[in-house]
C-alpha cells in the first residue's frame, strides 16, 4: 500500500486558497451584479426627471430644458442610431468589454418615447450610461482589488499560521522514527497546542515504558543467560563429583577384582552399591530436568508425585481435576512447572505448616484456574518482584495468555492465583 505523498499542511493551505478563491469570485459576481443594478437605476431616475419636466403633452420648445438632465440624449423619431455601438466606441480603452456586457442596460431600458403632438414628429429620450458604467467600472475595480488584497494577506496569514501550529508534527514524525528504530531517548518539549502537547505527553510516556522494558529484557535475558551457564557448570560438577569418581571407583575395584580372588566378592558388591548410587543420581537430574511422569501418565500424575516427593515439612493438600490431562495437552509442563516453581518458593521463604493447591476448569468461563495457598510468613509483593521465581511463574502465565494475582501480606501468608483461558492455547 503506498504511502500518501500530499502532506497535511500543503492539504490544508491549498484547501484555505481554494476557499478564498471561491470568496473573491463571488465578490466579484456581487459587485458586478450591483453596479448593474446602480447604472439601471442612475438612467431610469434621468429618465422619469426628463418625463416630468416635458409634462402629458410635449413639445419642441422644451428640449431646451433637458440639457441639465444628466446622462440624457434626445433625438425625434426616426432618427435613432445603434446605442450599443456608440456606446462601445465612447466606452473603448476605458473600460473593459466584458464588464460593459455585463452592467449595460438593455435598449428598451435605456430609451422612452414620447408623442409630441400633431404635425411635430414623436420625441425619443435615450439614457446615455457610459459616465455611469465608467464610475461602476472604477469603484468595483477598487472593491475587488481590495478583496483581492484581502484574500492574499488572508492566505498567507493562515499559510504562516498554519505552518507554525503544524511545525510540532514534524518533530513528533522524526520522534516515532527514532522509536522505531529502537531509541527511546527522545523527549518531546512541550508545546503550545493542548492537543499536540498530550500526544507529545503520550510519546514521552510511551519512550519511557519502552526504554525501561528495554533495560528490564536485557536484565532478563542476561539473568536467563546466567541461569543457562549455571545450570551447565552445575551438570558439569554433577558429571565430575559423582560420575566421574564414581566410574573412577569402579575401575579400581574391578582392577581389584582381577588380581585379588579374594576381595572378588566385596568389590562386586561395592561396584553395585556405586552403580545403584549412579542410578540414584542420574534419576534425580532427569527429574530435574523433565518429569518422566509428565510425558508418561499426565499431569495429574505427575502433580501428584511432585507433592508425594516433596521435601518439606509442611503437609499439602492437593485438588486436581481429572479432566486436565485432556485439556492442558502440550502445555502441561508449564503449569507443572508453576507449582514446581511455587513449591520450591514455599519451601525456601514462607516457613508454612501447611499448603493448599487447587487446579480445575471453570466450566462457565471455559479457563483453567490454578490456587496456591499457605499459611507462611508471607512477604510484600512489591518488594519481591524482582525475585528470580516469581518472575519465572510470571512470565510462563503470560506464556499462557493468562493473568496472575498474588495476595500476601506480612504474617498472614500468600495466595497465588492464575487463571488460564482454554482456546486460546490447547
Amino acid at each position: 500500500m503506498s504511502k500518501p505523498t500530499i502532506s497535511l499542511r500543503f492539504r490544508l493551505n491549498l484547501i484555505i486558497t481554494f476557499v478564498c478563491f471561491v470568496a473573491l469570485l463571488l465578490g466579484s459576481i456581487i459587485t458586478v451584479i450591483n453596479a448593474r443594478q446602480s447604472v439601471f437605476e442612475e438612467v431610469s431616475s434621468s429618465l422619469m426627471l426628463a418625463q416630468k419636466l416635458l409634462g402629458e403633452k410635449p413639445n419642441h420648445h422644451q428640449l431646451p430644458t433637458l440639457n441639465k438632465v444628466r446622462h440624457l440624449n434626445i433625438t425625434l423619431a426616426g432618427d435613432q442610431q445603434d446605442e450599443n455601438s456608440r456606446l462601445d466606441a465612447s466606452l473603448q480603452g476605458e473600460v473593459p468589454q466584458l464588464f460593459i456586457s455585463f452592467v449595460r442596460p438593455s435598449l428598451e431600458q435605456l430609451s422612452l418615447g414620447l408623442e409630441a403632438g400633431k404635425n411635430n414628429p414623436s420625441i425619443r429620450l435615450i439614457a446615455d450610461p457610459s459616465d455611469e458604467i465608467k464610475e461602476a467600472w472604477q469603484e468595483s475595480l477598487i472593491f475587488i482589488s481590495l478583496l483581492l488584497l484581502l484574500t492574499l494577506l488572508i492566505s498567507s496569514c493562515v499559510f504562516i499560521v498554519i505552518g507554525r501550529a503544524l511545525k510540532p508534527v514534524d518533530d513528533i514524525l522524526q520522534a516515532f522514527v527514532e522509536i522505531e528504530d529502537g531509541d527511546y531517548s527522545k523527549h518531546l518539549p512541550t508545546f503550545n497546542l493542548p492537543e499536540f502537547n498530550n500526544i507529545a505527553d503520550g510519546i514521552n510516556h510511551l519512550s519511557e515504558n519502552l526504554s525501561a522494558s528495554k533495560v528490564k529484557n536485557q536484565q532478563l535475558s542476561k539473568q536467563s543467560l546466567d541461569i543457562r551457564e549455571n545450570e551447565r557448570r552445575y551438570l558439569a560438577r554433577e558429571l565430575h563429583d559423582e560420575m566421574g569418581q564414581s566410574l573412577s571407583a569402579i575401575k579400581a575395584l574391578s582392577v581389584s577384582a582381577k588380581t585379588n580372588e579374594g576381595a572378588r566378592s566385596q568389590s562386586l558388591t561395592e561396584i553395585e552399591n556405586i552403580c545403584d548410587h549412579l542410578f540414584h543420581v542420574v534419576r534425580n537430574r532427569m527429574q530435574q530436568l523433565t518429569p518422566p511422569l509428565l510425558s508418561d501418565f499426565g499431569l495429574s500424575t505427575a502433580i501428584e508425585e511432585l507433592v508425594d516427593q516433596w521435601p518439606g515439612s509442611s503437609h499439602i493438600t492437593l485438588t486436581l481435576d481429572s479432566s486436565l490431562d485432556a485439556l492442558v495437552q502440550n502445555n502441561a509442563i508449564h503449569y507443572y512447572r508453576i507449582i514446581q516453581e511455587s513449591l520450591t518458593n514455599i519451601l525456601n521463604h514462607a516457613q508454612a505448616n501447611n499448603v493448599w493447591i487447587t487446579l480445575n476448569k471453570i466450566s462457565n468461563d471455559g479457563a483453567i484456574s490454578l490456587l496456591i495457598k499457605d499459611n507462611g510468613i508471607g512477604f510484600n509483593p512489591s518488594e519481591a518482584a524482582s525475585g528470580r521465581g516469581l518472575i519465572n511463574i510470571k512470565e510462563r502465565v503470560e506464556s499462557l495468555g493468562g493473568t496472575l494475582e498474588i495476595d500476601s501480606l506480612q504474617g498472614t501468608g500468600c495466595q497465588l492465583s492464575a487463571i488460564f483461558p482454554i482456546n486460546q492455547h490447547e
